[in-house]
């Protein structure tokens, strides 16, 4: 299993150095722009009160000011480019894992050899953890230093906090990825219905959240990552960290278990 990991983690190594580096520059031109948005002297708050509730928890989540570089941090970085952006991304490259295998029948090559499809699954996975590590890693250290470079100044364990708390995050939404590649027939199909179920679940928390059927939004993984409320608030939910850690497990067994008794043949 750690030898699929270690050969499929050294294949996404580009990918991953790509990704960090497209985040880094999304980084230092939104922390640059803060600046001349604050000195402005535009009420940006007031504008904020006048958006429908559902605008305002999808795209600056329970944040109530922007003009902190925290409140600012969340609603023009973390809620949109981790909360769904990478969400959508880490689902994708999992969809393509095994159903890509199957598909061009290099699986069958795979499972010849003495490795059996738990583990070919497992190792699958496993092999998307080193990715969504360093992109956190780098991303950490790229937003602490852009701060500190227009001369303001951020909680450096918040900071880290969410970027912890991102990885469950991450790492639960692969594995809806996961669970699509183990069960589509083409990796073209695992990738459309790993986005649309990232996606709807970012939906279904939006449009859900303090309503009547707000229960419904509890099956969705961006319900339980708030980046306003670790970044702005300083809370840490261990709750929610543990809720996203077992849906990961879960959902990789649940895949792993599903492959081993799926017939390859047609």
């Amino acid at each position: 299993m750690l030898e699929i990991t270690s050969f499929e983690a050294t294949r996404r190594l580009r990918g991953t150095l790509l990704l960090s580096a497209a985040l880094l520059a999304l980084i230092g031109l939104t922390v640059a722009l803060f600046p001349s948005i604050s000195d402005a002297g535009v009420d940006l708050d007031a504008y904020l009160e006048t958006l429908p509730e559902e605008a305002r928890r999808a795209f600056v989540g329970n944040v109530t000011t922007i003009t902190t570089i925290e409140g600012y941090l969340v609603s023009q970085l973390y809620q949109f480019a981790w909360v769904l952006l990478l969400a959508i991304y880490y689902a994708y490259a999992a969809a393509s894992t095994i159903a890509g295998e199957v598909e061009r029948g290099t699986a069958d090559v795979m499972l010849s050899l003495p490795v059996s499809r738990t583990r070919f699954v497992v190792g699958k996975f496993l092999a998307l953890v080193p990715s969504v590590l360093v992109v956190n890693a780098v991303t950490f250290l790229g937003v602490y230093v852009a701060v500190r470079l227009v001369d303001e100044s951020i909680d450096a364990a918040d900071l880290f906090a969410v970027h912890a708390h991102s990885v469950p995050y991450l790492l639960a939404c692969a594995a809806v990825g996961l669970l699509a590649s183990v069960v589509a027939s083409s990796a073209r199909r695992a990738q459309t219905v790993a986005i649309g179920a990232v996606f709807g679940m970012f939906l279904l928390d939006t449009l859900t959240f303090d309503t009547d059927y707000e229960t419904l939004g509890d099956l969705a993984f961006s319900r339980y990552f708030d980046p306003g409320a670790i970044l702005v608030d300083g809370d840490l939910a261990w709750g929610d960290l543990a809720v996203l850690a077992v849906a990961a497990a879960v959902l990789v067994v649940v895949s792993a278990e599903y492959f081993e008794r799926r017939d390859l043949s047609g």
